[in-house]
């Protein structure tokens, strides 16, 4: 007998929006962090790896080097992600590290710092604990894609997933973008 997979935890968009903004208010850095990992679906490990040579900011590019057997790949960088690494890199410790996220002491930011960092904030918005977790931004990324009607191969490649597979669940989840579609096929009388 086959059981139903449990339901995949994101975030609503009110409550990512509240996420940014309080980072933002706290620490340019940890707000840098949280809307690189939602905006390009990289796991707490993949963004605290993010190097200096990986960011080209004069042409608003970030390789997303990806862990896990995923694909790594360049991804277009958004306005406000570009202003939000250019404040950071301007406030960032002076260090000979190749990282762009260090600590106050110059080190570079483990995954378990950001953990604990992302944690804070998204308690202090009022998460429940089951997404007080940083991995909780890949799937919400692919969740608000997927509501959006973004074709499949698109948050594939966005996720850096190697399998279709992996991708599908967000389909799955987005029952919404199922219904728009269902309905805009029997307007446009592709079902009868």
């Amino acid at each position: 007998m086959k059981t139903r997979q449990s339901t995949l935890n994101f975030l609503t968009q009110g409550e990512l929006k509240a996420l940014l903004i309080k980072a933002k208010q706290r620490d340019l850095r940890d707000y840098a962090m949280i809307l690189l990992a939602y905006r390009h679906g990289l796991r707490a490990s993949e963004v605290c790896n993010i190097t200096l040579e990986n960011v080209d900011l004069e042409a608003g590019n970030i390789r997303c080097e990806r862990g896990k057997g995923s694909i790594s790949n360049w991804q277009q960088l958004a306005g406000d992600e570009v202003k939000a690494l250019k404040g950071w890199l301007r406030k960032r410790p002076r260090s000979d590290s190749k990282f762009v996220f260090l600590s106050r002491k110059g080190t570079p930011v483990s995954r378990s710092q950001f953990f604990r960092s992302f944690r804070t904030i998204a308690q202090s918005v009022g998460l429940s604990d089951e997404k007080c977790h940083p991995h909780i931004l890949k799937h919400s990324l692919g969740t608000h894609l997927a509501n959006a009607g973004v074709p499949v191969q698109v948050i594939q490649q966005r996720l850096g997933h190697r399998g279709i597979g992996n991708t599908m669940i967000y389909l799955t989840v987005s029952s919404s973008f199922t219904d728009r579609v269902f309905e805009s096929a029997v307007a446009n009388g592709a079902v009868v």
